[in-house]
C-alpha cells in the first residue's frame, strides 16, 4: 500500500471548519508526517537504496564469498573453487579484506620453491642436427602428502601477449610426475645474437603447490641443460647473472617480463649485442635497458663486435634489475670445462688447454637465477659426485659491495673481499674436495661439472647454483632428470647425526666438512621424497657415459628446492 494511503487510513480528517489549524496542530504538536514530507518520503522510498561499496566483499560461510555488485545494490555470491575457503580478513596489497583462500594464496607463510605458477621459455641451445628437433619439457611433480594436484599448462605463442590452455587439467597423485612437452621448433639454434621477442612462453598454473623442472632438451642428450624451476611467488627484480667462457656462440641471460610495462636494466661485464631493432649494443659497464610487456622475453648476447678471444665472452658478474618481477636464466650455449679446444685460442689466458678430446665435450647449460634476496652468507659446496680424478671448479659471487668470503678448508687467496656486487672468483679445488662458504653478505657460490674427458668419460658440463643453509627445508619431492645412466641425490646436514630418510630408508655414507655432513646416493630415475626432523639441503646430479660420437655423454645437475625466505635487502 502507497505510504501515502496508509498515512489517510490511519488519520481520520479533522472536523469541519478547522481542516487547517488542525492540520498544523497535529504537525506540529503531535509529530505527525505533513503532506510535503509524506511526498518526499514516498519519493525517497521508490530510489534504490545502496547497501554496499561497489567491489566490497564479505564471506557467506566457508564455501562462498559475496561481492558488492557494480550498483551497490546487492551482494552477488561466488562459490570458492577447489581447496579454497572463505577467509574474513586475508591480508593482500588492499589491506585485510574477505576472499577465497587456499594454499596457493598462502605460500608466503610457508615459503619454499614449491608454488603454483611456472614459466618458461624455449631455449638457445646447442644445435643437435636433428630435424625435427627434440621437444623442451617441463616436469612438474606433486609433493603433497594426502591430496591431488591439479595442473595445467598454458602457452602465450609467439608475437602475442595472451596466453590459453594447450594441455589439461591432469590430476596428480601424491608423488606424481608429468611431463609437459613443449614443441620443439621453438627452440633457437642458429642465432647468434641478442633478440626480442613477444610471447612463446609457457605457464604452468596448479590448485596445490608443486614442483617443477626444465629440461632444454628434455631427452638426456649431450645438448642437455636442466634447472629447477622457481614460482612466480619467488620472482623480483634484483639478480646477478652466472656465466662461463664462450667456447661455441656467446653466451646469454634470457629476461620474461610477468607484468606490463616492466622497465629491464642491465650492466654487462663484457659487450652485449644488439641491433637497435628494438634492443641496444651495450658496451661493458654501461647501462642497457628496455621496456618488456608480460610475456614479452628478450636474450641478452655478449657480443663478438670487439673480437674478444672466446675465453673473455663471458656474462659472470652481469647485474640486473627491473620495477616489477621478473623471470631470469643464465645459460651457455657450449659450456667447456676446464676450458680447452682442439687448437690454441689466441688471447686466452691462462690459455686454454688445448687438447683434442675437447672434442663433443661440451654441453648447453642453464640455470634459473636465484634472486638476491634469497642469498645467504653461510653455503655447502660439496663436490660433485665423483668421476674418475676430475678437479672441481667454483666461482663465488659478490651480491653486495664489500662482502668477504672466506673457505673451509682454506684455500689460496682467501678470505677475499669483493669490492662491488657482480664481482666474482673462480676456485678450483682437488678431487674429492668438499668446502664450506662463508661471509659477512650475501653471495653465491657456482659449481661448474667437468666434462668427460676430465671424469673417466662419464658425464659432461653442468652449471650448480646453491641453496644457502638459511634456506633448508625439513622434507623435499623431487623428480630425476629423464633416460640418464646414473641419478644422483646429494644431502647436506649438520653434524649432530640427526637421520635424514630417502623413500623411508635412512641415509648412509656420510663425509664430514667442518660442521656439516654430505651424502652421495644413487637413486633410481623418477618422483623421490626425502624428510628429516630438521632443516637439510639436497642437490641433484645425473650423468651418461660417453660411447663414442654417436651416443655422446650427458649429464644435469641443480639444486633439488629450497626456502624462499627474504633473508637479504639488496
Amino acid at each position: 500500500m502507497p505510504l501515502l494511503a496508509a498515512l489517510s487510513l490511519a488519520c481520520p480528517a479533522p472536523p469541519a471548519g478547522d481542516e487547517a489549524d488542525g492540520a498544523d496542530e497535529v504537525s506540529e504538536q503531535d509529530g505527525e508526517v505533513s503532506d510535503s514530507q509524506s511526498s518526499a518520503e514516498a519519493s525517497s522510498d521508490d530510489s534504490p537504496t545502496i547497501i554496499c561499496e561497489p567491489g566490497d566483499t564479505r564471506c557467506d560461510g566457508p564455501d562462498t564469498l559475496e561481492v558488492c555488485a557494480a550498483t551497490g545494490l546487492e551482494w552477488e555470491p561466488v562459490p570458492c573453487e577447489g581447496y579454497q575457503q572463505c577467509e574474513s580478513c586475508f591480508e593482500n596489497t588492499q589491506g585485510c579484506v574477505a576472499a577465497c583462500v587456499g594454499p596457493c594464496e598462502k605460500l608466503k607463510d610457508t615459503p619454499s620453491s614449491e608454488g603454483c605458477s611456472f614459466y618458461a621459455t624455449s631455449m638457445y641451445q646447442a644445435d643437435t642436427q636433428l630435424d625435427p628437433p627434440p621437444p623442451d619439457a617441463i616436469v612438474v611433480g606433486n609433493p603433497q602428502v594426502d591430496q591431488p594436484a591439479t595442473v595445467e599448462l598454458y602457452f602465450a605463442p609467439e608475437g602475442s601477449n595472451i596466453e590459453a590452455l594447450v594441455e589439461g587439467p591432469i590430476t596428480l597423485q601424491p608423488g606424481e610426475s608429468h611431463v609437459f612437452l613443449l614443441p620443439g621448433e621453438l627452440t633457437e639454434y642458429y642465432e647468434n645474437t641478442s633478440m626480442h621477442r613477444s610471447g612463446a612462453v609457457h605457464h604452468v598454473t596448479s590448485d596445490l603447490p608443486v614442483v617443477a623442472y626444465l629440461h632444454s632438451p628434455f631427452e638426456g642428450s649431450s645438448t642437455n641443460g636442466s634447472s629447477l624451476l622457481l614460482p612466480e611467488h619467488m620472482m623480483t627484480g634484483e639478480y646477478v647473472v652466472y656465466g662461463h667462457s664462450a667456447y661455441v656462440t656467446p653466451s646469454y641471460f634470457v629476461v620474461i617480463a610477468l607484468e606490463h610495462q616492466t622497465t629491464v636494466r642491465w650492466w654487462p661485464s663484457v659487450e652485449t649485442a644488439g641491433d637497435m631493432l628494438p634492443l641496444p649494443y651495450v658496451e661493458a659497464g654501461a647501462m642497457g635497458e628496455y621496456t618488456l610487456n608480460r610475456f614479452d622475453n628478450m636474450r641478452i648476447d655478449s657480443s663478438v663486435k670487439n673480437m674478444l678471444p672466446r675465453c673473455e665472452q663471458d656474462l659472470s658478474g652481469t647485474v640486473i634489475t627491473a620495477d616489477k618481477p621478473i623471470w631470469v636464466v643464465s645459460a651457455i650455449r657450449g659450456l667447456r670445462i676446464p676450458f680447452c679446444s682442439g687448437e690454441p685460442i689466441e688471447g686466452c689466458s691462462p690459455p686454454a688447454k688445448v687438447d683434442s678430446a675437447c672434442n663433443r665435450g661440451s654441453d648447453f647449460v642453464q640455470e634459473q637465477v636465484i634472486p638476491l634476496e634469497y642469498w645467504g652468507q653461510l653455503y655447502v659446496g660439496p663436490h660433485s659426485p665423483l668421476r674418475g680424478q676430475e678437479l672441481h671448479y667454483w666461482r663465488i659471487y659478490a651480491g653486495d659491495p664489500d662482502v668477504t668470503v672466506d673457505v673451509d678448508p682454506p684455500q689460496p687467496g682467501f678470505p677475499m673481499t669483493f669490492a662491488e656486487r657482480g664481482d666474482w672468483a673462480e676456485l678450483v679445488v682437488d678431487n674429492g674436495t668438499n668446502l664450506v662458504f662463508s661471509g659477512d653478505g650475501p653471495f653465491m657460490p657456482v659449481q661448474y661439472v667437468a666434462g668427460h674427458h676430465e671424469a673417466d668419460d662419464r658425464g659432461s658440463p653442468a652449471m650448480v647454483q646453491m641453496a644457502p643453509t638459511e634456506q633448508f627445508l625439513d622434507r623435499y619431492v623431487f623428480v630425476t632428470g629423464y633416460n640418464y645412466d646414473e641419478h644422483y641425490v646429494q644431502v647436506i646436514r649438520t653434524n649432530d647425526g640427526q637421520a635424514v630418510d630417502l623413500d623411508g630408508t635412512p641415509v648412509e655414507g656420510w663425509a664430514t666438512v667442518g660442521d656439516w655432513q654430505v651424502a652421495n646416493v644413487l637413486i633410481e630415475e623418477g618422483a623421490h621424497e626425502i624428510r628429516s626432523e630438521g632443516n637439510f639441503g639436497i642437490i641433484q646430479y645425473g650423468y651418461s657415459d660417453f660411447n663414442g660420437y654417436a651416443d655422446p655423454s650427458a649429464g644435469y645437475g641443480y639444486p633439488g628446492g629450497m626456502k624462499s625466505e627474504l633473508i637479504n635487502i639488496p
